[in-house]
């Protein structure tokens, strides 16, 4: 990492593809905490999906649900592609202020540094260090709509609950 870059700092920052990464943004924005989503892309060309009551649940308190209305296969029960879902998500997640969304950018040579994770964000022309207290990478997290939305909820909630 260079000394002349210039920093980002970010409360949480938020790394990959698929519904995870926005859903974990939704879930602790709501809380209160600012977040950085760096090189989200939709995943594309699965069926539409039924959400689960849990997935409904998690979505309903943070306006998702509304939002994704237009976008559904069907209301009753809730279905909707993922590659609608991700999009929709996506767009609320920009008009969300404590949310920070930077397509084109990839996150390079993480390090855990005291307080935080440190590393170089990329759009391939550009460099920019990056300080964040908290980091969450959703290339483990699970594909599947439903699992996606359980999984990312429990990691934002678990996230929250360390903080205070």
């Amino acid at each position: 990492m260079g000394n002349n870059l210039q920093t980002i700092e970010t409360p949480l920052l938020i790394v990959g593809c698929g519904p995870s990464a926005l859903v974990i943004a939704k879930v602790v924005s709501g809380r209160g905490l600012p977040c950085l989503i760096v090189g989200h892309e939709a995943q594309n060309g699965a069926p539409p999906v039924t959400l689960d009551s849990e997935s409904l649940e998690i979505l309903e308190p943070h306006g998702v649900l509304s939002v994704l209305r237009p976008y559904a296969a069907a209301q009753n029960p809730f279905t909707i592609t993922p590659l609608a879902f991700e999009n929709g998500l996506k767009h609320h997640c920009v008009a969300d202020m404590l949310i920070t969304v930077y397509d084109d950018m990839r996150f390079k040579e993480a390090t855990q540094s005291e307080g935080g994770i440190r590393g170089e964000l990329t759009d391939g022309s550009s460099t920019w260090d990056i300080h964040a207290d908290a980091f969450a990478d959703v290339s483990d997290f699970s594909v599947d709509l439903n699992t996606a939305v359980h999984q990312a909820a429990a990691f934002g909630n678990q996230l929250m609950a360390n903080i205070t």
